[in-house]
């Protein structure tokens, strides 16, 4: 099981461009644009995975991102958000992985607000099973839609094997909200897992915003 209190020993064989890492919605090169970022109207999530650090969930679906297309993979958590925006931590932050037909990695990374418990959540609570794999029929509604700001960089993995060259999309205007006894859940299921934020070196960080 991957130790979050030990991730400064964490084997990382790069180390240049990795994540996540602070952003600002004032120090960066501004596009006054939206993010390049069209989804499906949905995701269909097939499997439901407890790899004891977070729930992972595989499933299918497609993107255009940066007019590219790519395959949506898996979605997972993290609580508290590892990506800190303006000096702020969200509660929680969400992974959407996906892939290209050669290899190449892109994570949309989401942050819910704290509110109305989220159902598209809850339902992922609800069909848990602890230390199963299991088939599960869910769709996750509205994650991403066509009018979404943020940031767009180069980095890494959050968790080890830490493999840079994954591009991230950080969205800052989700609606989104999730409720603080689904926020607890996680934490008192999973433990903090977060990983902390790594130095930025220089890289080119795009905010899309209109």
């Amino acid at each position: 099981m991957l130790d979050y209190s030990e991730q400064a020993n964490w084997e990382n064989g790069f180390g240049q461009i990795q994540s996540p890492i602070n952003l600002s919605t004032n120090d960066n090169q501004h596009l006054a644009d939206y993010l390049p970022i069209h989804a499906d109207e949905f995701y269909q999530l097939n499997t439901e995975i407890d790899d004891h650090t977070t729930i992972r969930l595989l499933g299918m679906g497609n993107a255009s991102i940066f007019e590219r297309p790519y395959h949506f993979q898996q979605v997972h958590f993290h609580a508290p958000a590892e990506h800190v925006i303006d000096g702020q931590v969200n509660p929680i932050e969400i992974h959407l992985v996906h892939e290209n037909d050669v290899g190449q990695t892109v994570v949309v990374a989401l942050f819910p607000q704290l509110g109305n418990a989220n159902p598209d959540i809850q339902n992922i609570i609800n069909n848990f099973e602890g230390n199963h794999d299991h088939s599960v029929s869910l769709k996750i509604h509205h994650q991403i839609n066509d009018f979404q700001t943020g940031f767009h960089y180069l980095g890494s993995l959050t968790t080890p094997p830490l493999t840079e060259g994954v591009e991230w999309i950080v969205i800052n205007n989700s609606n989104l909200t999730v409720s603080q006894s689904q926020v607890d859940w996680f934490i008192q299921k999973f433990g903090k897992n977060n990983r902390a934020c790594q130095p930025i070196n220089q890289r080119n960080i795009q905010y899309y915003h209109k």
